[in-house]
């Protein structure tokens, strides 16, 4: 199980999931708001029906809440490629790039995996930071479903779109910051994690998902929905 773990993540980091790939033939405000409630590890938004950390924890608590929580949910630290795992082959991984280049291919041989003491660093979502996270989930027979049931709290969806096989959610952040998130739709038996792919504003605006261009959140949701 730990090798199809370990690939999950290095596909992310080379590829960045399908997001990239439905982009490639699209046709063509970061930050967040301040005084939000403050998420903490108690909220119940923050594990899911099968004991997932949801995408609610995700982008709403910080680094050291984060891992308090996974730690909590017996995730163990198994290395920088891989980040926390669980049974079920749940976890959490998340990488940022050394440097920012317009360059695409530059920019995906920047692209590093975080260290476990970056990951008790990180601000809420990874904050201004270009930071993607990846959070595989257990005990769903469909992405779609793993979306649903691990999103934590519905209400910070605020829309949703589909090409071929990947779901796609807009969401918002307690603090006001949106991600984009997608998932596969494939179908399976339950056995295997399903892989849901938070992309921050800060990270959707280095253009590693669009091809090299530096475009906002509001940019690259419409070329999905354009696409869907």
């Amino acid at each position: 199980m730990m090798n199809e773990v370990t690939m999950n993540r290095a596909a992310f980091v080379t590829g960045a999931g399908a997001l990239a790939c439905a982009l490639t033939g699209c046709s063509g405000g970061l930050g967040g708001a301040g005084g939000a409630k403050k998420a903490t590890t108690a909220d119940a938004a923050c594990v899911d029906d099968n004991a997932n950390v949801t995408v609610y924890a995700a982008i709403n608590l910080d680094g050291a809440d984060l891992v308090r929580l996974l730690k909590h949910q017996n995730y163990e630290w198994q290395g920088e490629s891989v980040g926390y795992g669980a049974a079920d082959d749940a976890g959490l991984f998340a990488f940022t790039f050394s440097k920012i280049s317009d360059d695409v291919d530059e920019l995906a041989n920047s692209a590093i995996p975080l260290s476990k003491s970056e990951y008790e660093e990180l601000e809420p979502g990874g904050g201004d930071d270009s930071v993607a996270i990846l959070l595989s989930v257990g005990g769903y027979t469909t992405g779609d479903r793993a979306l649903t049931g691990a999103i934590g709290d519905a209400t910070i969806v605020q829309e949703k779109c589909t090409i071929d096989d990947s779901v796609y959610w807009l969401v918002k952040a307690l603090d006001g910051s949106r991600y984009v998130i997608s998932a596969y739709g494939t179908e399976d038996d339950g056995d295997s994690a399903h892989d849901i792919y938070i992309y921050s504003e800060s990270f959707i605006h280095t253009g590693y998902l669009s091809g090299g261009d530096q475009i906002d959140i509001d940019e690259l949701w419409s070329r999905l929905t354009n696409a869907s």
